[in-house]
């Protein structure tokens, strides 16, 4: 957990500090989004101040209002934003998802989701402001599997083990930002590996619509092999692919490779397959599922017949697909 301190985070990469609401409505705009902004009492002391430090791909952010204010930003839409008080609560909705925002709890504001905030009087908050593309980029590297969409859970619980550890590194990334020991060179190699972290290990730990994919990624150094079969069958998971198929691309035989994958993932290559058509479906079941039928959801996923897929499905994840598709638990 981020605690309060007299010295506010990022202190030397001060963008502004204000008493007039408008001029800080502007400013803010200018680094994430339009926005209302609007003051809920004439009789607080409004003293807005944003400190911020750019990164390649994301940046780290101080906010402070002091006053009770409204923010209404709608859809974010290029980017996600991780909000975490430092002191004082905020009350947030996010699509159909609202946090009570404390040092205990956190929140990720989902682009693609209107949001509408009330920071109450005395709220301090450090943001990470993360580029929509590149969480979809390291998503996408670490399935496996082509990312369009990734959806977070709102709620961000500091007190869980996970994400506490996960808090505890980006306090160190504010403290390494402010000694000058990253950021200051935001294309170097260095800071490229430590945002690639950052982002990864949020996947990891938080919540989301990629989540499932990360319940079997096989660990330590896997043989040639097997990472030319797994590649294959997660480039290629639509298509009527074959043992044969599987075999011929990585170069070896049928038996062999039946006994690899049992090894190594404790599975066959051809329910490895299948695995990872259902990992698929759910993701677009739990990203795309109020634009599309569970019948389109079983084709874009490789599944020929929507019957066995259905059975497949609720198998493996407890539930059928419809169940799913209305839980509207990423909405």
């Amino acid at each position: 957990m981020l605690n309060a301190a007299p010295r506010p985070p990022l202190r030397d990469f001060r963008c502004f500090e204000t008493s007039d609401v408008d001029e800080a409505r502007e400013i803010v705009a200018r680094n994430f989004c339009s926005h209302r902004l609007d003051r809920m009492s004439s009789g607080d002391r409004f003293d807005a101040c944003q400190n911020r430090v750019d990164g390649n791909r994301l940046s780290l952010n101080y906010i402070r209002y002091c006053a009770d204010v409204t923010i209404d930003p709608g859809e974010l839409s290029d980017f996600f934003l991780i909000q975490i008080p430092v002191a004082g609560a905020a009350e947030v909705r996010n699509g159909t998802r609202s946090v009570w925002s404390t040092t205990s709890m956190g929140v990720i504001l989902n682009p693609d989701r209107n949001t509408k905030m009330r920071w109450y009087a005395g709220c301090e908050q450090v943001l990470l402001q993360i580029e929509k593309s590149y969480i979809f980029e390291i998503a996408a590297r670490m399935t496996g599997v082509e990312i369009n969409t990734v959806r977070f859970l709102p709620g961000l619980n500091l007190k869980d083990a996970p994400i506490a550890t996960w808090t505890k590194c980006l306090r160190g990334v504010f403290g390494a930002a402010e000694t000058g020991e990253a950021f200051a060179e935001p294309r170097h190699l260095r800071q490229r590996h430590l945002e690639e972290a950052l982002v990864s290990s949020l996947l990891e730990v938080q919540p989301s619509t990629v989540s499932h994919f990360f319940a079997d990624v096989p660990t330590g150094a896997a043989p040639a092999i097997l990472k030319r079969a797994l590649h294959l069958i997660n480039e290629r998971f639509d298509q009527g692919l074959s043992l044969l198929d599987i075999c011929a691309y990585a170069g070896t035989t049928p038996r062999n490779l039946q006994i690899l994958f049992k090894r190594e993932l404790g599975c066959s290559p051809m329910e490895k397959l299948q695995d990872v058509r259902l990992d698929f479906a759910r993701h677009l079941l739990l990203s795309e599922g109020s634009n599309l039928s569970v019948a389109e959801v079983a084709e874009r996923s490789g599944h020929r017949h929507a019957g066995r897929f259905s059975l497949a499905y609720k198998a493996r994840f407890g539930e059928p697909p419809r169940t799913t598709l209305r839980s509207g638990l990423f909405d």
